[in-house]
């Protein structure tokens, strides 16, 4: 084990060698390179896999060894090899012993380690902690719906695929300033507001928007679009194998994973009952389907969207559901696998239901009308076409209204409704 340890930090032999890093030398080459720097408190930060977990540990590792801090302080281990909660614990001990002083602990993708909730716990309730800073990285939320640390001095961020936002200020470094002026609002005349200051970018955004369309969120993809004009087959193939592997290593079927995928390509942006999905693709039980789409939400492949009433703001679990991908690029990489197209529409629905749903708690009315994403103090209606009009938006009761078009701008105050270009929109979240 503490060859293994020593391996992995040649920075305590030099501190120069964090240069050296694959990860560290390839963010490091990249013309606008996405930059991190460490904060100084306990973390777990949960993501898919292949989205920069690892490349934003080293990239922290490099702003500390930067900074002036001691290399030999500073502690990197890639959990993938452990087998329990015993080797964290036993690699947390060894540090602190060969450590004094402040420290520094980086363990990257831990939570697929058996029991490893009850080595953090140890950690945070014993000694070690006393002048160490953590860090953990993971690719599964599963264990964390069960044990959250209360009480306990340690923060859960979810580290997810780029947001449009974030990838037109990493294309386009000069919007920046002008994204920086705006806040999150709620409010249809303020947001209509915000899209008028930054109308003058509509080319730009736009075009933003349809590369993000084929990249996505993920650093990988966005730089070979970049710099190559094209994702390469590589990486489609990286995002299917990370999303199954997890699948697989949690005990469950490729199989009945792929068959589910299948079904909601098939009908993607639309209603579903688990019933129907279970009988179209030959599931044994809806029951079957439902832990799968758990299992996908937990693992970042996608999210469930369920249905409410007006002034109630809690999910319907036995009414039929929706499912979108987390990410344009996931999506793209299962329409290859299976040579399904999903329409631009349909996939513009899904980026802006994952945007609304980082922010708020987003779920769908359906009774004789449909609105496709509503919150407590907002519902959005998405419609990807050239002419919109204000009857888009059906009269189901909500106060503050917002329909997205494809380039129509405008404000309709009698109705409260704001209709902004889904770019111009999306920029705001």
């Amino acid at each position: 084990m503490e060859e293994l340890i020593g391996f992995q930090n040649p920075w305590w032999r030099d501190k120069k060698a964090i240069y050296e890093d694959e990860k560290v030398k390839e963010a490091l080459s990249k013309r606008n390179p996405i930059g991190y720097t460490f904060e100084n408190r306990n973390k777990i930060i949960v993501g898919p896999r292949q989205v920069g977990k690892t490349t934003y540990l080293k990239l922290t590792i490099l702003d500390l060894i930067e900074r002036g801090t001691n290399p030999r302080s500073i502690l990197y281990f890639s959990c993938d090899l452990l087998k329990d909660y015993r080797d964290i614990v036993e690699i947390l001990k060894f540090f602190s012993r060969m450590q004094r002083g402040k420290k520094f602990v980086f363990l990257d993708e831990v939570t697929f380690v058996e029991g490893w909730e009850r080595a953090i716990k140890f950690f945070l309730d014993s000694p070690l902690k006393k002048d160490t800073t953590l860090y953990i990285t993971g690719s599964s939320s599963l264990g964390l719906k069960k044990e959250s640390f209360p009480g306990r001095p340690i923060k859960v961020e979810e580290f997810l695929p780029l947001s449009f936002k974030k990838v037109v200020e990493l294309l386009n470094p000069k919007i920046k300033r002008e994204l920086e002026k705006i806040t999150l609002e709620t409010s249809p005349k303020i947001l209509y507001e915000n899209a008028l200051e930054l109308y003058p970018h509509m080319d730009e955004l736009f075009e933003a928007f349809y590369f993000y369309l084929s990249s996505g969120g993920y650093p990988k993809s966005i730089f070979e679009l970049l710099e190559s004009g094209e994702i390469s087959p590589d990486t489609y193939e990286m995002i299917y194998n990370a999303t199954i592997f997890d699948v697989t290593k949690l005990g469950r079927s490729e199989r009945i994973a792929l068959s589910i995928i299948l079904g909601i390509l098939k009908r993607y942006g639309e209603k579903f009952s688990l019933n129907a999905l279970s009988k179209e693709m030959e599931i044994g039980s809806h029951v079957t389907v439902r832990e799968y789409l758990e299992i996908f939400e937990e693992l970042f492949i996608g999210r469930n969207y369920f249905q409410t009433k007006p002034n109630l703001m809690t999910p319907l679990f036995k009414k039929e559901r929706k499912f979108y991908f987390l990410d344009p690029l996931i999506l793209e990489t299962f329409s290859r696998k299976f040579g399904i197209e999903v329409e631009i529409a349909k996939k513009v629905e899904g980026i802006v239901g994952e945007h609304i749903k980082r922010n708020f708690d987003t779920y769908f009315f359906h009774n004789a009308k449909e609105v496709d994403f509503v919150t407590k103090d907002f519902g959005v209606e998405v419609k990807w076409q050239n002419k919109v009009k204000p009857s888009d938006f059906p009269r189901v009761g909500i106060k503050n209204k917002i329909l997205l078009s494809k380039g129509k701008l405008d404000f309709i105050e009698e109705r409260n409704l704001a209709i902004i270009p889904v770019p111009l929109f999306l920029v705001q979240l």
